[in-house]
């Protein structure tokens, strides 16, 4: 299932890159699983672990998968013979970008904006380098927003110098859901607390769209902060946000994504050989602080509820353009 949420952001794109003949590489089987990492992290390993669960109970055992570490260099030529190379973190992406062009990469753990760039600077192809991207799709943010505040009429949305050109898909897609939608861009972090200030005196809730200028470690607490003594609950686009102050969000872990590219790994196999363009996580979890939900007097369903209620809005949505 595509993404929808993620596709108006990558159509143009992707348009221009077919147009220009960058999708016309050559059909390249491969034998064997390269996966990249730089650290030996929990998040890496689980999806080693669940990726190499999913190929088994898959019952494709003929796709072998090696396991290197960046700080093997040397072994990274071995990802060039033939194999499909799944780079987890920007780290490893960044090097596996310099594979030759006829390897097939694709990203784990890295947010659009940076996938992008490395496409860019790469020089590289849509059809043998792709990713699942860090970020949620928009509209599954909204959706939430949506399920959790049913009364809610008003969503404020703060806009960084990067998540700005997504204004006009975000405008549509809260009024979409029933929402209107109040607007600030943030040029810079001085401008950031008389930014939020507006929008919490204007609305019923704050969507949180990562942008490194609005949303990062000094910013975080003094934005929760204010959410708090406006009485105003922020939906994340983390678990550690929801963690740390905000009150609900949808997020995928490793397990999730080791699924999906699992799922990519097999189906490339099997057919054209090519790696579908960047995606969003397919697979996802609600998260609720609860702490956060009584302090504000509100009254949510259990997030199991609000993720099939999530997955039938999605289904919706996926009919409705697709007709």
């Amino acid at each position: 299932m595509i993404v929808m949420s993620l596709k108006k952001h990558f159509i143009l794109f992707a348009c221009f890159m077919l147009l220009a003949g960058i999708l016309s590489s050559q059909a390249h089987a491969y034998t064997g699983i390269t996966i990249v990492m730089s650290t030996a992290s929990t998040a890496n390993l689980t999806f080693i672990k669940s990726f190499k669960k999913v190929l088994t109970r898959g019952k494709t055992q003929a796709l072998k998968v090696t396991v290197i570490n960046l700080s093997e260099v040397d072994k990274l030529t071995v990802a060039e013979n033939s194999e499909l190379v799944i780079a987890l973190g920007v780290k490893a992406l960044t090097e596996s970008s310099k594979l030759k062009h006829t390897t097939p990469v694709l990203g784990v753990f890295t947010p659009l904006p940076t996938f992008n760039r490395l496409l860019y600077k790469s020089g590289r192809r849509l059809g043998n380098f792709s990713a699942i991207v860090l970020d949620q799709p928009y509209r599954r943010q909204i959706g939430l927003a949506r399920i959790a505040l049913p009364k809610a009429k008003s969503l404020g949305i703060l806009l960084g110098t990067t998540s700005n050109r997504y204004e006009e898909f975000l405008q549509d897609s809260a009024e979409e859901s029933g929402f209107s939608v109040h607007l600030e861009k943030v040029q810079s972090e001085t401008a950031l607390i008389p930014k939020l200030e507006k929008i919490f005196d204007r609305n019923d809730a704050l969507l949180a769209i990562p942008d490194p200028l609005v949303y990062n470690r000094e910013t975080a607490q003094p934005i929760l902060l204010t959410s708090y003594r406006h009485g105003v609950p922020v939906f994340g686009y983390s678990r550690s946000y929801v963690k740390a102050g905000a009150l609900a969000s949808v997020f995928s872990n490793a397990m999730h994504l080791a699924q999906q590219v699992a799922e990519i790994a097999v189906d490339t196999q099997k057919k054209s050989n090519l790696l579908p363009p960047p995606q969003a996580p397919k697979y996802f979890s609600v998260i609720i602080n609860r702490q956060v939900q009584r302090s504000l007097g509100l009254n949510i369903d259990d997030e199991h509820v609000i993720y099939q209620q999530l997955l039938k809005l999605e289904s919706k949505q996926t009919t409705k353009v697709t007709n």
